[in-house]
């Protein structure tokens, strides 16, 4: 049996019974020891198992959660050129004078950036102290930030608290980061609790437009926000394979590669 037929396997035992002994896992497997053992510790280091002693054990929401979560720190370092190049097409599709809302993603804050040196009549609205920071000086920039618990990894907002000030105001564009955007299921994130801002933003917007580069494009991620058709564009890294444009594309989304002059179009 290949070892990934084996993972299939020792998942859905996992899933029924929450624990098993690695005896078990060779009895049931006709495997040696070295061979289950072996077996263990690429599944843990995959995040799909905690190893304990004498077997594995079932990764409960919270750990699974915690296993695919990347801090925002290092989310900042990453692809920094792309999220550049996607900031400033979607700076073409804001007028001066809306109001728009950034979200607590390492995307928003490069848009943050090029907001503070292209427009100087806007109202942010944001859940980011990152995205604050950014604007906190920035002339002709009216900042609005919503208040809630603040979470340092994600130098943001977050909680019931944190929602509250949506029901009060209207936003021309929610410009929506995410962790992954599949056709099938929709938007997705690391952990609950950035649901429940983003869904309030997206409400309280006339329209919303994902910003995320091409490696989060056909990604599913852990926690479900919306369906694509709460969506009315995605804009992406000229990274971006005409595959994963098509895809959207067939499913009635449309998709601003950056770089390719589409941007005006809104103006």
């Amino acid at each position: 049996m290949l070892s990934e037929q084996r993972y299939k396997e020792i998942l859905n035992l996992l899933e029924k019974e929450g624990s098993v002994k690695a005896i078990t896992l060779c009895k049931l497997f006709d495997a040696s020891r070295e061979t289950i053992r072996r077996d263990l510790e690429n599944m843990e280091a995959r995040n799909m198992l905690k190893r304990i002693h004498g077997g594995a054990m079932r990764l409960d929401s919270r750990q699974e959660e915690e296993a695919q979560y990347t801090s925002f720190e290092k989310r900042q370092r990453e692809r920094a050129h792309d999220k550049e190049e996607i900031a400033r097409e979607a700076a073409a599709h804001i007028h001066e004078g809306q109001a728009v809302a950034l979200d607590s993603g390492t995307t928003a804050l490069a848009l943050a950036k090029v907001i503070k040196e292209t427009f100087r009549s806007l109202t942010v609205v944001t859940n980011s102290l990152a995205v604050a920071n950014e604007l906190a000086d920035a002339q002709g920039i009216t900042l609005v930030l919503t208040g809630g618990i603040y979470r340092a990894d994600e130098e943001a907002f977050v909680s019931d608290i944190a929602t509250l000030i949506f029901s009060k105001i209207n936003v021309d564009i929610f410009f929506l980061t995410t962790c992954g955007i599949s056709v099938e299921r929709g938007i997705t994130y690391q952990r609950m609790d950035e649901v429940l801002v983003q869904n309030k933003m997206l409400e309280a917007s006339d329209r919303t437009i994902v910003i995320a580069d091409s490696s989060k494009l056909g990604v599913n991620s852990l926690v479900r926000m919306c369906g694509i058709e709460a969506i009315s564009m995605i804009i992406t890294d000229s990274k971006a394979s005409a595959g994963q444009v098509k895809a959207f594309e067939n499913a009635g989304v449309r998709v601003v590669v950056s770089g390719e002059g589409n941007g005006g179009a809104d103006r």
